[in-house]
């Protein structure tokens, strides 16, 4: 405060003003937060004062439409044991004054005031309090395996304590794994109960981390909310990655004829991941691997076949492709592939022999 005497010409008026001032002013500086809660969870709030005390400050708790009733007097210390014997007020040095609220109900959602009164001067600071009833969810226990196509059907519910919630201010929502919005619900009517069911497909290449949660905006003066977390879960899933049959086979740039030497890649899509198998033209498992090289012993015309298996929900799934083998120096154009770069270039000394070659055919 003697900052501010700085701006003042006579120093020592601004203390006396200052002096006089304080003995007005209320020593709150900041009033409890609002929160929601779950039924059994345990709630601090904090009216943070300069004295870091309960000195001066009563709290009070106003149900629906009914006038505030106080539990607590800094002149006579906690009042009505019998109905707020969960609550708990105390001092801290560096908060202030603080009621803990254990094991909550139901029935302890509210607005609660801290006030405190100087020189017939009150002040004032409000805060929400609700609690809710969440159900688990229904299935509790999702299918260990969902396969695209599969119907999935969910519901999560909630219970609350409605006197401070206006109509279509809470919702339930269900979230999947990248949290686009799935379904939603509001309590139009304004019932304490609200029920979200979700029903669809599944979808392949999808991953199913289905999450409730419940939002809400405010009824008292302004918006209800956690400030922690202002969607609250109420629910959830463990994550399920949708299983879908192997898809068909591609090799490198979708060709099908390749050098001795190269490295042919094969690959299909599929959940649970394909397993692969290559065999020679004889029948002959020659890799498990997805990629297989072509071996010097390899003969043009050569053909190999790659295998993917996987299995959904116990039923088997495959799919092949074959590859050719070609030589080094046939062009592969006309076929719409290229060889890679095994192919050998064409030298002045072989061009040469080419065309004395040729010549003595002719003779």
């Amino acid at each position: 405060m003697s900052k501010l005497c700085r701006y003042f010409p006579v120093e020592m008026w601004c203390f006396i003003l200052l002096t006089l001032l304080t003995g007005v002013l209320s020593s709150i500086r900041k009033g409890p937060s609002n929160y929601v809660k779950k039924v059994g969870d345990t709630v601090q709030l904090i009216c943070k004062t300069d004295t870091n005390s309960c000195e001066g400050i009563d709290w009070t708790k106003m149900e629906g439409s009914q006038s505030g009733t106080a539990f607590y007097r800094s002149a006579y210390g906690q009042l009505n044991p019998k109905k707020f014997a969960n609550y708990v007020v105390s001092s801290d040095a560096r908060d202030g004054c603080i009621v803990t609220i254990s094991n909550l109900s139901l029935t302890d959602s509210g607005v609660f005031t801290c006030s405190e009164e100087r020189n017939q001067i009150e002040e004032k600071k409000n805060a929400v309090l609700l609690v809710i009833e969440a159900s688990p969810c229904s299935p509790r226990v999702l299918d260990a395996e969902i396969a695209k196509g599969d119907s999935v059907s969910i519901s999560c519910s909630v219970n609350l304590h409605s006197d401070y919630i206006k109509p279509s201010s809470v919702q339930l929502v269900w979230l999947n794994s990248n949290f686009s919005l799935r379904s939603i619900a509001s309590n139009e009517s304004a019932s304490s109960n609200l029920t979200l069911p979700y029903s669809s497909k599944a979808e392949q290449n999808e991953t199913l981390r289905f999450r409730c949660s419940l939002s809400l905006s405010v009824n008292q003066d302004g918006t209800l909310y956690d400030q922690s977390s202002p969607n609250i879960e109420i629910c959830s899933f463990p994550t399920r990655t949708v299983l879908y049959p192997v898809t068909e086979i591609k090799f490198n740039e979708n060709r099908e004829r390749f050098a001795k030497g190269e490295t042919v890649l094969c690959k299909a899509e599929g959940h649970p991941p394909p397993a692969y198998e290559w065999k020679d033209k004889a029948g002959n498992v020659v890799s498990n691997e997805g990629s297989y090289t072509i071996t010097e012993k390899s003969s043009p015309g050569d053909v190999f076949e790659c295998t993917a298996k996987n299995s959904v929900k116990g039923v088997p799934y495959s799919t092949s492709k074959s590859l050719i083998v070609v030589t080094e120096f046939l062009e592969t154009k006309a076929l719409g592939t290229e060889l890679s770069s095994a192919s050998s270039p064409v030298t002045p000394t072989g061009l040469l022999v080419a065309i004395v070659g040729l010549l003595l055919y002719e003779i």
